[in-house]
């Protein structure tokens, strides 16, 4: 199988995007990008570059979800957590 390459356009576009994530979200996409079958297909600088950003995104969700907690705002953590989705 012939792996992709990221350009420096798909890298930008990516963190981008990465940073719009909630919580169930980026669970998602973090086991989406560690399947298996989907490592094969990517450089690994470029699975290295994508772990890195979600790991980032996942520090700034924590963070919020500390904030939330501390001030017993409990529908902003559901927010980060949901994207603002109640199911």
């Amino acid at each position: 199988m012939q792996k992709v390459e990221m350009t420096q356009e798909d890298r930008a576009y990516f963190k981008k995007g990465v940073k719009t994530l909630c919580g169930t979200e980026l669970i998602l996409a973090t086991k989406v990008i560690n399947d298996p079958d989907i490592k094969k297909m990517f450089t690994q600088s470029d699975l290295a570059f994508m772990n890195k950003e979600l790991g980032r995104q996942a520090g700034a969700i924590f963070a919020g979800i500390l904030r939330g907690f501390k001030k017993k705002n409990f529908s902003e953590v559901q927010k980060i957590l949901t994207g603002g989705k109640s199911e």
